[in-house]
C-alpha cells in the first residue's frame, strides 16, 4: 500500500477527510492507529482521482497512482473488528408443530364425523342399533386409516425437505471454509512477502524507509 503519511502535510479536501486521515496517520508508528477505517481509503482514493490532487501530488514527488482504491487495497487484511459477528443459533420453528396438530385435530374430526353420519344413515333406514354401531365404527376406522397414510406421507415429505435443508447448510459451511483457507493462505503468503522485503517498516496500511534494520509492526 502506498505510504500514507506524505499525505497529512497536504491541504485535503472535503476537511472532514483531511481530519479523519490525521487522526489515524500520525508522524511516528507508535502513535499510528492500529487500523485504517475503509471509508478513509476511499475518500483518499476518490480525492487522489481529481487533477487538482494530482497536480498536488506530483509537485510532492508522489506518484497519483499509487493512492488509487486498488494500489491502496493491495497486500492489507480486514481488522477483526470489521468482520460481521457470526449469525445467531436459528430459532426453533413451531410452524411445523402447528400444522401436525392441526392436521391431528382435523383427522379426529374427519373420523368422528364419518362415524356419526353413518350411524344417523344407517337409522334413517331402520337398522338395529347394533348394526348401526358396527357401520358407524366400520366407517371411522376406515377414515382414521386413511388419515394415518395421509399423515404419515405428509411427515415423510418433512422428514425429507429437513434433511435436503440440512444437506444444503453443510455445502454451504464447507464452501464458506473453502473460501475462508484460501484467504488465510493468500495472506500468508502475503506476509511472507512483506517479511523478505528489506528496510521496510509496515503497519496497517503504509510503509516507512529504514535504513538500518528491518521490522514489521503489521497487526
Amino acid at each position: 500500500m502506498g505510504g500514507l503519511a506524505p499525505l497529512t502535510k497536504l491541504e485535503i479536501e472535503p476537511s472532514e477527510l483531511q481530519t479523519l486521515l490525521r487522526e489515524h496517520i500520525k508522524p511516528t508508528i507508535e502513535e499510528t492507529s492500529a487500523e485504517i477505517p475503509y471509508d478513509l481509503i476511499t475518500g483518499i482514493a476518490r480525492w487522489a482521482g481529481s487533477e487538482k490532487a494530482k497536480d498536488t501530488l506530483k509537485a510532492e514527488g508522489l506518484d497519483p497512482i499509487s493512492y488509487s482504491l486498488i494500489p491502496l487495497l493491495a497486500g492489507t487484511t480486514f481488522a477483526p473488528s470489521s468482520k460481521p459477528p457470526p449469525p445467531p443459533p436459528p430459532e426453533y420453528d413451531s410452524s411445523e408443530d402447528r400444522r401436525a396438530i392441526t392436521a391431528l385435530i382435523n383427522g379426529l374430526f374427519s373420523v368422528v364425523g364419518v362415524g356419526f353420519a353413518a350411524w344417523w344413515a344407517a337409522g334413517s333406514v331402520h337398522w338395529r342399533n347394533e348394526t348401526r354401531v358396527l357401520l358407524a365404527l366400520a366407517a371411522s376406522i376406515v377414515v382414521a386409516i386413511t388419515e394415518g397414510v395421509l399423515y404419515l406421507i405428509w411427515s415423510s415429505h418433512a422428514e425429507k425437505r429437513k434433511a435436503q435443508q440440512k444437506r444444503w447448510k453443510a455445502s454451504e459451511a464447507k464452501s464458506k471454509t473453502a473460501r475462508e483457507e484460501k484467504v488465510s493462505e493468500n495472506e500468508g503468503e502475503v506476509k511472507l512477502q512483506d517479511e523478505a522485503q528489506p528496510n521496510v517498516v509496515r503497519r496497517k496500511g503504509y510503509e516507512y524507509g529504514e535504513e538500518d534494520a528491518s521490522v514489521d509492526l503489521q497487526e
